[in-house]
């Protein structure tokens, strides 16, 4: 700082009894940065045996540095004496110097900034140049370093060093492993089936899966289905990608049963919990799909729904109640609009009110 700013003094909480390690700061009695004069009452402070007042030592300005509620150590500074408003502007306004100094031996440097200091390992050389380094000048200091918020990612709660050496980890032998591994499974995959497939079901047989599940013989799920609760899968069955199979309520589904990609089948909900505050309880419902059932991608079916045998849901239809046998559903909410007629190898669906009836092998 280049001029002289003059008188400061600290003003520290006396003790006021033997077993008195603290005060709370109660009430100021002078505003902050307000002329006070020798022996005006600065603030009135309690312990766990008295409230007392304390005065101030000398005429000048009185700049606070605690706030009412505050509990505070014996001895530590809870005010600072300067001889001017010069003084006081320049100790508030004065800007952190970016040449780091050593501090002297007469700087005085507040309780809170100094917890702020050590938590944050800061360098007490940054404020050299200010003979009393006040919570904000820290506080300023400590933002002016910081990356914007939007910068500061992190990861289990522990921020991340943007400047690290992040891809060090693709050097790993055990990343090269893998991936040669995967590379010989994508390419049996696509010599076999000529298809690619998930990373998970390249490692784990969709076949395999169910039977971990107590599905039927024949049935297959693929890795990146969600299966939740009491699900009951009958043989047979085709579940793809994607799918969720709810049975937290209940959910049993027939034989011979295809469900899309992205369709969702569910047996619970939360919507009046939700909506409640979760003052109301999880709805459950059982959910049955019976024999030969088809449910087109990206339909959902809600709880407690009933689906007949050899019914068929169209693509991205919402399904909620319960529907006979040969059922064709459509629709958003989804009805039953026409019928199935199965005969031997061709299932064709008949519309309500029309007499066209299409051929569903080629759909």
């Amino acid at each position: 700082m280049g001029k002289d700013l003059g008188k400061i003094e600290a003003v520290l909480i006396p003790r006021q009894g033997v077993n008195d390690d603290v005060a709370t700061l109660i009430h100021w009695e002078v505003d902050d940065r307000r002329p006070v004069r020798r022996g005006d009452v600065l603030v009135v402070m309690e312990t766990t045996k008295t409230a007392f007042e304390l005065e101030c030592p000398e005429d000048g300005y009185v700049v606070h540095n605690a706030q009412e509620g505050d509990r505070l150590e014996v001895g530590s500074v809870f005010a600072f004496i300067v001889g001017s408003q010069d003084t006081v502007v320049e100790l508030l306004s004065h800007s952190t110097p970016t040449e780091e100094k050593p501090a002297s031996d007469s700087q005085i440097v507040t309780r809170k900034a100094r917890e702020i200091i050590e938590r944050e390992k800061m360098d007490l050389g940054a404020f050299a140049d200010l003979p009393v380094v006040r919570e904000e000048d820290v506080s300023r200091t400590l933002n002016a370093s910081s990356p914007p918020l939007e910068q500061q990612r992190q990861f289990r709660g522990q921020p991340l060093d943007l400047k690290g050496d992040w891809d060090d980890v693709l050097t790993d032998p055990l990343l090269g492993q893998t991936k040669e591994l995967l590379t010989k499974l994508r390419r049996r995959m696509r010599a076999k089936f000529n298809r690619h497939v998930s990373t998970g079901d390249l490692l784990y047989d969709r076949w395999d899966l169910a039977r971990d599940y107590g599905f039927g013989e024949g049935t297959s799920v693929y890795d990146d289905a969600l299966i939740l609760g009491d699900v009951q899968v009958g043989q047979n069955c085709w579940i793809g990608p994607h799918a969720i199979i709810d049975g937290s309520g209940g959910l049993t589904i027939g034989d011979f049963v295809d469900v899309g990609a992205g369709a969702q089948i569910y047996s619970h909900n939360t919507i009046q919990r939700t909506l409640t505050r979760h003052a109301a309880e999880t709805f459950r419902n059982p959910t049955r799909i019976g024999d030969c059932c088809f449910i087109a991608p990206n339909a959902i079916i809600a709880a407690g729904t009933v689906l007949g045998s050899h019914s068929f849901v169209a693509a991205l239809s919402y399904v909620e109640g319960r529907f006979p046998p040969c059922s064709f559903v459509e629709g958003n909410p989804a009805r039953r609009v026409g019928e199935i007629v199965v005969n031997g190898d061709v299932a064709r669906v008949v519309r309500f009110g029309t007499a066209k009836d299409d051929s569903l092998s080629a759909k």
